[in-house]
């Protein structure tokens, strides 16, 4: 027979697993498959990458906490998210039911739309996009799949992320070019031209002379002598 004391420490037991379990996530990702066209990834690579999201209340009691909400980002440039659900009947038979979702780099899924008791389904994510341009070579965010809180703050153990390496090529360095200014060209052209001109021959110009013709009073002397000489020469004939 089980004490007061044995049963109040087991019952307080069973409440601690319950609370475990509750808390336990109900979803996990299985079927990951990303290709880019380069290889490496480069900045404008397009890029695909598909998973599915299990769901299973069989060991929760639920499939998701709809007070919480399911969110999925991606670094990818334009996005295209196409986004499913696939139930699986008893029969064999499957269930695909397209969830809208908006197209942007962060697509959230309430929690009222993932709640569902003793139920299993399959959350099918396709999303298409290019490898943004970078600076540099890094890591990018190709999927992170969290659940949240009412308070938007993350649920411990519930982050799944998937990354890609992208390659960018460092750019080659250029030969500067100096361009001179025109008061700089102005400067060497005057330069050049002083340095190369030839240099100036002065040539002497003979100084020209003033000679002063004969002297008015010794031209009148000789005049005087010519007259004298022909008078005597008269006289003798």
């Amino acid at each position: 027979m089980i004490s007061g004391k044995n049963l109040f420490r087991t019952c307080l037991l069973l409440l601690v697993v319950l609370c475990g379990v509750t808390a336990v996530s109900a979803w996990t990702l299985q079927n990951w498959s990303a290709t880019a066209q380069t290889s490496p990834a480069q900045p404008g690579t397009p890029v695909s990458l598909h998973y599915d999201i299990h769901f299973d209340s069989w060991t929760t009691g639920t499939t998701f906490d709809s007070a919480n909400s399911l969110v999925m980002v991606t670094d990818l440039a334009n996005p295209q998210w196409t986004v499913t659900t696939t139930e699986t009947m008893d029969d064999g038979t499957q269930i695909v039911t397209p969830m809208p979702v908006r197209q942007s780099m962060q697509v959230r899924l309430d929690g009222w739309s993932l709640s569902f008791v003793r139920k299993r389904f399959d959350l099918n994510v396709q999303l298409n996009g290019k490898v943004p341009a970078l600076n540099q070579s890094q890591n990018i965010t190709l999927a992170r799949v969290q659940e949240l809180d009412p308070n938007a703050k993350a649920v411990y153990g519930t982050l799944v992320k998937k990354d890609l390496p992208v390659y960018v090529q460092a750019p080659e360095p250029t030969a500067t070019t100096l361009v001179p200014t025109p008061q700089d060209t102005i400067i060497d052209v005057t330069m050049q031209l002083a340095e190369t001109a030839a240099p100036a021959t002065i040539t002497p110009t003979r100084k020209q002379t003033y000679s002063p013709g004969p002297d008015p009073l010794l031209i009148c002397g000789m005049l005087a002598g010519l007259i004298v000489l022909w008078a005597r020469r008269e006289r003798r004939k």
